[in-house]
């Protein structure tokens, strides 16, 4: 029993490394070399997980070697658009300036029940109000509207509006990110002056947070630990 927990729990590391090393891409945005590793490195692990014959050196070389060949094969193509073409594909445009392209649809074996799905998860409901759409390398559908079905924008009517940028979490239930207060600038006696300025201990903060634009959110927690109140104004 020791032994299958301390395989286990070593295997599970390896493998939270290897797909660290990977990258950040969630499973629909994998390459196709990516999604094959991936499904290896699944079967690799439970291999000596299952059946205590399996050498447990066997299955972290295995993984070892087809981390090494992810990240050479990534490492070529990113320097060869050439060898990223013939093993990942190119992009296909399956709708160009608001004209279907059937030829490309059928050799992308995606029928027309299944576009009409993609275009409205992504907020399209009439396929007449699409100029492009394009099947991504990983897959996904990019979609680009009409000017007349696109949504307003301040740009469209020619107004200027001002970038209100991220908000930076200061304090996450009474905990001060000291990241956050160096990337606003703020050191923790301005963060102190703030909080006396507005009448709350950090004891009651559940959420203090700053945008670049100067706007402050202040989330309280309630006596049972749930939000009790906001607040959002300058500082």
């Amino acid at each position: 029993m020791v032994t299958i927990f301390i395989r286990t729990a070593l295997i599970y590391l390896i493998l939270v490394v290897s797909m660290r090393l990977m990258g950040k891409r969630q499973v629909g945005e994998l390459q196709l070399s990516e999604l094959t590793v991936t499904i290896l490195l699944s079967e690799i692990a439970a291999s000596p997980l299952t059946d205590k014959n399996i050498p447990f050196a066997q299955a972290v070389c295995s993984i070892l070697l087809l981390l090494s060949i992810e990240v050479i094969l990534s490492y070529v193509l990113l320097h060869h658009p050439a060898v990223k073409t013939a093993l990942t594909g190119k992009p296909s445009m399956i709708i160009r300036r608001g004209v279907l392209d059937r030829k490309e649809l059928e050799r992308q074996r995606l029928c027309l029940s299944e576009l009409l799905c993609a275009l409205r998860q992504k907020g399209i409901a009439d396929i007449a109000d699409v100029e492009y759409a394009i099947m991504e390398e990983n897959g996904q559908l990019s979609v680009f509207p009409k000017a007349e079905a696109s949504p307003l924008t301040p740009k469209a009517c020619g107004k200027k509006v001002r970038e209100d940028g991220i908000s930076h979490a200061l304090i996450i239930d009474r905990v001060i990110i000291q990241k956050n207060l160096d990337a606003v600038g703020w050191s923790r006696e301005k963060l102190e002056r703030e909080l006396k300025r507005r009448g709350a201990k950090l004891c009651d903060i559940f959420l203090f947070a700053v945008g670049d634009s100067g706007r402050v959110t202040l989330i309280l927690k309630g006596e049972n630990g749930s939000k009790s109140g906001t607040k959002e104004e300058k500082s």
